[in-house]
């Protein structure tokens, strides 16, 4: 996730912004910027291990809604090799697991819980 917002970061915002518009969505400048600040922030917050649960769940809200934008009313099988949007779909199940696993042992939760 955090690769994924610092490469769209460091593209430009509006050159994300006009590939969100050319998908027919409204307000593509504040989708844009909303969608390469969860990346980056909720990546960064899943790295260090903070808030796992709740950056977890914003996670998992925020790899749905991308499914469902680019990627629903497609099948989910087709002729060609391997599963449509299956990256997004390993992503939203990555971020459930952080929200009912919680941080690891190394994490920042779990040493300032101490």
């Amino acid at each position: 996730m955090l690769v994924h917002g610092v490469q769209k970061l460091a593209s430009g915002h509006e050159a994300f912004a006009a590939s969100v518009a050319a998908m027919g969505v409204q307000k593509s400048d504040v989708v844009a910027w909303l969608v390469i600040a969860g990346e980056t922030g909720l990546g960064l917050l899943l790295v260090l291990g903070a808030f796992t649960r709740v950056a977890g769940f914003l996670a998992a809200v925020l790899y749905a809604s991308i499914w469902f934008v680019t990627e629903a009313g497609k099948p989910l099988l087709t002729d060609r090799p391997g599963v449509t949007a299956e990256l997004l779909i390993l992503y939203v199940a990555v971020s459930i697991a952080f929200m009912f696993l919680g941080p690891g042992a190394l994490s920042l939760d779990r040493r300032l819980s101490r």
